[in-house]
């Protein structure tokens, strides 16, 4: 009969339990002093590990905006914008369309070189044509035509203030029964112009009276209601009188007498002009695009640094903290079990960095485009925070890592004797269902970084078959025959 083994498992050792323990402890002190120096020259390299994991990311943000600017092109006009698109491919370049005042680009360059554009005449009170009311053209010139005093005062001020060519040309316009030309509006244009020249119109007493309406008031119930609707017709009648109560300082300027004027001319021929408002003319501007990671909070920054440290500390330092980990475990094992685990901790190893290398070159680049898809789908555009990015691009890689340990932990339970190699080709296709599920709770929810562990892992099943049919078997080490 065997001999019974020894209930001592310190037998065979100098060390005792106690001493034991107290090597465990150095190897774990040993093993944070590493982690510690790791983790300083982690915050050292820290800036240039977020550079690198914000790589994907702004990569798929930046064919993002580009993606949507080709879209909007091609949607538009084909002649305009065929070279448009040629810009964009090639210099990977977008539109922004803007707005500008004109007038306030003139008024700088006068402001900025006084000596090239001295001569350059700059007013931002002027009428154009767009503030002509539809079909108003025929009845504007024949209300403005040489009117009747006691009907139309203000009209007839109008008319005095003209001088002998302008009255001309109105008769003329007047004579026209067919639809203004363009060249027909641009002389009557002119003609309003000329009157906003004239500091005798805001003084004229056909004018003197004219206020454009009622103050603006803030009512009690919209200051409660929080309510911030503008009465711009009130507006502008204050102005009316604000510029009234400087005329009558005499220190009205050129401007603000022409201010003054278009305003009261738009009221007394309301019925044919609009009120005036800011002449802006619509710009398209190239720029590259901008691709920006945000971080929200004041203090996200500086936790990512920390975070981006101790995680490319943790890196760094593995190799020694795996050292101190094996030099403890190594003192228990028999020499077949080192050979073991000489034998699959490469494999082990292997399998995590194929994981993590397959989660950073190919699974990032389709998972984001996939998820942007739905931002230009929804019309949304992503503004990632370098926060979220960061767990997600700790979280997807570490899981891909772990998940392709597959087939080690198929060898173990095979040999410890829970599942057969016919079993588990017996029950691939639930194997490959419990796979998919595992990938669904290790990747984010979206489908596409799921089928790209699926299926790696299903490769990964069958070959951990193999690994059960071509692998050594353990060794008992107990005496045959042996009852405990």
């Amino acid at each position: 009969m065997a001999k019974r083994p020894q209930d001592d498992l310190f037998e065979s050792t100098t060390m005792s339990f106690g001493e034991h323990l107290e090597e465990l402890r150095g190897c774990l002190v040993r093993a944070l002093l590493g982690l510690l120096i790791g983790f300083v020259i982690g915050l050292a390299v820290a800036n240039r590990v977020v550079k690198l994991i914000q790589a994907p990311l702004t990569a798929a943000l930046e064919s993002y905006y580009l993606d949507k600017e080709k879209t909007s092109l091609e949607e538009g006009n084909s002649l305009t914008h065929a070279e448009d698109l040629g810009v964009l491919n090639k210099d990977k370049l977008i539109q922004d369309r803007v707005k500008i005042d004109p007038v306030a680009i003139l008024e700088y360059l006068k402001a900025a070189d006084p000596t090239t554009f001295e001569n350059l005449r700059v007013s931002r009170y002027q009428f154009r044509r767009s503030d002509v009311r539809e079909a108003k053209w025929q009845p504007l010139s024949a209300h403005l035509n040489n009117p009747n005093k006691a009907t139309h005062p203000a009209a007839w001020k109008i008319w005095t203030l003209l001088d002998v060519q302008q009255q001309q040309t109105l008769k003329e316009l007047q004579a026209e029964k067919t639809e203004f030309t363009a060249d027909q509006q641009h002389a009557l244009v002119e003609i309003l112009n000329g009157l906003l020249a004239k500091p005798d119109l805001n003084r004229a007493e056909e004018f003197s009276k004219l206020t454009g309406g009622p103050a603006p008031d803030t009512r009690f119930w919209d200051f409660l209601t929080g309510a911030d609707d503008v009465d711009v017709d009130a507006l502008r009648a204050q102005t009316v009188r604000d510029l009234r109560a400087i005329a009558d300082d005499g220190a009205l300027s050129e401007e603000q007498s022409r201010k003054l004027n278009q305003l009261l001319l738009t009221r007394v021929l309301v019925e044919f002009l609009r009120s005036p408002e800011p002449k802006l003319i619509p710009l398209q501007i190239w720029r590259e695009t901008e691709v920006r990671v945000q971080a929200l909070g004041v203090h996200e920054a500086f936790m990512i640094w920390l975070k981006a440290g101790f995680v490319s500390g943790l890196v760094i330092a593995s190799p020694w903290i795996f050292w101190q980990l094996w030099l403890f475990v190594a003192a228990g094992l028999y020499p077949h079990e080192k050979r073991y685990v000489h034998v699959f901790l490469p494999i082990s190893l292997g399998l995590f960095l194929a994981g993590v290398s397959l989660a950073f070159v190919f699974v990032f680049e389709p998972v984001l485009a996939f998820l942007f898809s739905f931002n230009k789908y929804m019309g949304i555009d992503p503004d990632p925070r370098i926060s979220e990015w960061l767990s997600f691009v700790l979280f997807l890689p570490l899981g891909f890592g772990v998940a392709f340990q597959l087939p080690l932990v198929m060898l173990f339970i095979n040999r410890i004797g829970l599942v057969s190699e016919a079993m588990f080709l017996e029950k691939w296709r639930i194997a490959i269902l419990v796979i998919f599920v595992i990938s669904m709770l290790l990747t984010p929810a979206d489908p596409i970084s799921m089928l790209l562990m699926a299926l790696p892992l299903t490769l990964l099943y069958f070959f951990g078959v193999g690994l059960c049919r071509w692998m050594p078997h353990f060794r008992n080490r107990l005496p045959e025959g042996y009852d405990p």
